[in-house]
Formats: structure tokens, C-alpha cells, sequence
């Protein structure tokens, strides 16, 4: 695999509702839209949530390992412990998290992985 972890240093800022709160792009784990709501899913299990679309999170990480693999989910490369990617099944395992690769995404998520 490919992909540079050496780039995930740095902070990430969310601002919803009044604390902002700090996160490490390294602790990400993996993001989800929902609507206008993006949730951030942390490597300690716990869960922040932003009101900024997905879209804007991957123009920022993308260059840090991160890649979209569907119309939802962006997910840290770093993460990842297994990979099927047969035409029936397109699933990316992150620990015990299974998530769904689209159909459109799964020649550029085959390329990143072969």
C-alpha cells in the first residue's frame, strides 16, 4: 500500500455548538455525513460531531491518508486491517467496523490497496 502516514501530524478544530474541541487528525479513525452533520469517529471510541459537510474534510486530509469510500464515509488508510474487494462484497474492515465500498469508488480504493 501506497499511502504516506507520515502527514497525519497536526490538529483538527471543530466548532459546533459552543466548546471547540481539538482533535489530532492521527486519532481519526474515519468520518460520516449524515445529512448537513459530519461525525468524527475517534480512535478512543469516542464520537465529535461538526456541521461541516464531508466535502470539506476531504479537500483537507486527503493528502494525509484519508480517502472517500463512498458518498458518506471518508476513512483513515492508517486504519485499515482488512480489505475485500470483490465486485459482491466491497468491504473495508477497520478493526471491527465494516463499511461498505461504493461501486463507483472501488476501482480507485483497489488501486490504493494492490
Amino acid at each position: 500500500m501506497g499511502i504516506d502516514f507520515s502527514q497525519q501530524t497536526g490538529k483538527m478544530i471543530t466548532t459546533k455548538g459552543n466548546p471547540t474541541i481539538c482533535m489530532h487528525i492521527e486519532n481519526i479513525v474515519y468520518m460520516e455525513c449524515c445529512g448537513k452533520m459530519t461525525t468524527i469517529f475517534l480512535n478512543d471510541t469516542s464520537r465529535v460531531e461538526d456541521i461541516k459537510p464531508l466535502k470539506m474534510y476531504c479537500a483537507q486530509l486527503n493528502e494525509m491518508g484519508f480517502f472517500r469510500i463512498n458518498r458518506n464515509i471518508l476513512i483513515n488508510g492508517k486504519y485499515v486491517t482488512k480489505v475485500n474487494l470483490s465486485y459482491e462484497s466491497r468491504t473495508i474492515f477497520l478493526d471491527k467496523i465494516k463499511l461498505k465500498v461504493s461501486k463507483r469508488r472501488l476501482n480507485e480504493i483497489k488501486a490504493l490497496f494492490s
